[in-house]
C-alpha cells in the first residue's frame, strides 16, 4: 500500500491536532511505500516542522540518498521517513505478502499472533482484499494495545473490482460501539483533485449524499483508539438493525436507495 497525497495529508492534520503517539511501536497491515504525488520538497518541510531536532540531519539525508537511488527500495525507503517524521516510531513492523524483506508474510484470514502489540497499527487499503474480513479486524484489535490507535484507509464509492468490499461509514461507528472505540476521526477522502472532509457524525455523510457531494471514486478513513481497559474483540451489528441510529439516519435508509 502506498503513502499517498491523501495518507499523507491525513497523518499531517491529525499530528497537527496531537491525536498520535510518538515514539511507540508502529505494525503496518500492507507495508506503506511512496507513492509519488507529494513532492519530496514538502516532506522536506514538515521534516523541519514535525521531527525532533535530533532526527532532522539524518531523515533529510535519507531523503536525499532515496531521491539519488531511485528504483523500488527507494519507495520503501521514504516510506519509513515519512512515519519518522510524523510519528518517530519505536519500530516499524509490517504485515505483507508483497512488501519490502522486512515484512512478514502472515494470512489476515487466519487468527495471527506477532508476541507483542503495537501503539499504531495502520491499515492503508488492506482489508478489502482479505476476504474473511471480520477476522482481518479481530487480527487489528488484537494486534494493538489497550490505548492504542488504528488507522483505517479503505475505498468508499467506485474503485471497481478494486478488492472484495467497498466499505461503507456504518461499519466503522458500529465497529467503534461494540468494541469501545474512541473515534479520533472519520474522513472522507478523493485522490484526484485532493480533497479531505471530516465526518463527525454519522449522519454527515448521508447530507453529503443528498447534496450530491459523493464522488465517483472515494475513499474513508477512521481512525479508532481501543479503550485502556483490556477487552476481547466484538463482531457489531448494524446499527439500523440494532435500532441504535437516529431518526434521521432511518429516514434516510429509504431516501438514499
Amino acid at each position: 500500500m502506498a503513502i499517498s497525497v491523501i495518507e499523507y495529508n491525513l497523518v499531517r492534520a491529525l499530528q497537527e491536532q496531537n491525536l498520535f503517539p510518538r515514539g511507540g511501536d508502529l505494525l503496518e497491515i500492507g507495508e506503506a511505500n511512496w507513492y509519488g504525488d507529494i513532492g519530496l520538497d514538502t516532506l522536506r518541510a514538515d521534516i523541519a516542522r514535525f521531527a525532533a531536532p535530533e532526527q532532522r540531519a539524518p531523515l533529510l539525508a535519507a531523503v536525499d540518498a532515496a531521491d539519488a537511488a531511485g528504483g523500488n527500495q527507494a519507495l520503501w525507503d521514504l516510506g519509513k521517513v515519512f512515519w519518522h517524521a510524523f510519528l518517530a516510531p519505536a519500530s516499524i513492523s509490517a504485515i505483507d505478502f508483497d512488501g519490502s524483506p522486512i515484512a512478514q508474510k502472515l494470512d489476515l484470514n487466519q487468527p495471527i499472533e506477532m508476541g507483542r502489540r503495537f501503539d499504531v497499527v495502520h491499515n492503508a487499503g488492506t482489508l478489502e482484499h482479505v476476504f474473511d474480513i471480520a477476522m482481518a479486524f479481530r487480527n487489528i484489535h488484537n494486534l494493538t494495545k489497550p490505548g492504542g490507535v488504528m488507522i483505517h484507509h479503505a475505498p468508499f464509492t467506485g474503485w471497481i473490482d478494486h478488492g472484495f468490499y467497498a466499505l461503507q461509514p456504518t461499519l466503522f461507528w458500529d465497529l467503534a460501539e461494540a468494541n469501545g472505540y474512541h473515534v479520533a476521526a472519520m474522513v472522507y477522502a478523493e485522490v484526484d483533485p485532493p480533497r479531505l472532509e471530516s465526518l463527525p457524525t454519522r449522519e454527515a455523510i448521508l447530507d453529503m449524499a443528498k447534496a450530491g457531494r459523493i464522488g465517483r471514486n472515494a475513499n474513508l478513513a477512521a481512525v479508532l483508539q481501543r479503550p485502556h481497559a483490556e477487552a476481547p474483540f466484538r463482531i457489531p451489528m448494524q446499527g439500523y438493525y440494532a435500532g441504535r441510529i437516529s431518526q434521521e439516519a432511518v429516514d434516510a435508509w429509504s431516501q438514499l436507495r
